[in-house]
């Protein structure tokens, strides 16, 4: 299953910026409370002149899942804020999660600002991993009449490559993997584990699901990997992309391959919990049952 991610992440403010944000509103999203912290800044008098909290209200209706709403605060902070990448990448990000969420035909409308958003927020910031990152996704993810390419995707993950190594071999082996060349993905994730220095922190969670995905598929460094795993669901949020379902899948399958069954089936179980239609987990769980012990 392929999945959107990297595409919605929302960044930090800066210092400054929160100096400009009152207490009540940012105590209401510190503490997850998203539906009361729109409410407040819809009473801002200023709000609609100031980028920082149309910001905020953007970033609170897209937690909320109201794509609607998220790309019309969006669109409008690309408008009046011009130059600045982050705008950019968070409007294609709400147009991508609407997409997903919309029927087919609705979905295919809105590529070309989806792609057109990306590709602006690169020319900004030439070195923006989400950037990259979210424009492979798409390019891998759509058939070729609608915009795929794997040309495009190779040429963006060598770029990143330059900008994050670490990035740029997990990009590179996402696209061979999807490309139907296994063992130069096989290659590419190694090279990327080879970069993974013992207790190396990441600034983006996503790259923990990463690291723990390519620990649970090739079957090395399995307590690696359940470290990694571990630590993106304990910072999951909804900017992480990927499904907590599909963590759970993962953690259950490093268990497995390290042969223990009893924390093998609780993670499989709290994946299945999570979706109860999940095929791959439902073919995972009969493994497990049939492990000794």
């Amino acid at each position: 299953m392929r999945h959107l991610i990297f595409i919605l992440i929302f960044l930090v403010s800066i210092g400054s910026e929160a100096q400009r944000v009152s207490p009540d509103i940012t105590y209401s999203m510190g503490a997850g409370n998203y539906k009361h912290a729109s409410e407040l800044l819809l009473q801002q008098p200023n709000l609609h002149s100031n980028p920082v909290l149309l910001d905020k209200l953007g970033e609170s209706y897209a937690y909320l899942e109201e794509w609607d709403k998220a790309v019309e605060i969006y669109k409008k902070l690309t408008i009046l804020i011009e130059d600045n990448p982050s705008y950019f990448f968070k409007y294609g990000g709400v147009l991508a999660k609407k997409a997903q969420n919309s029927n087919p035909f609705v979905g295919l409308t809105l590529l070309g600002r989806i792609k057109s958003s990306f590709n602006k927020t690169l020319v900004l910031d030439p070195r923006h991993p989400g950037a990259h990152w979210a424009l492979i996704d798409l390019y891998v993810s759509l058939p070729g009449i609608v915009g795929g390419s794997y040309n495009k995707a190779y040429e963006l993950a060598k770029e990143l490559r330059k900008i994050s190594p670490l990035d740029g071999y997990l990009a590179l082996g996402y696209v061979y993997e999807y490309d139907n060349e296994p063992a130069k993905a096989k290659t590419s994730y190694f090279e990327a584990l080879a970069l993974v220095k013992e207790d190396k922190l990441f600034e983006r969670n996503q790259l923990n699901y990463q690291i723990g995905k390519v620990c649970s598929d090739y079957g090395i460094q399995l307590d690696t990997g359940i470290k990694y795993m571990t630590r993106y669901i304990e910072n999951h949020s909804i900017k992480d992309g990927v499904p907590m379902e599909w963590a759970y899948y993962r953690m259950a399958l490093l268990y497995r391959k390290k042969g223990n069954k009893q924390n093998s089936l609780f993670w499989i179980n709290k994946a299945l919990k999570k979706r109860t239609d999940f095929k791959r987990a439902k073919e995972e769980k009969q493994k497990i049952l049939a492990l000794n012990g």
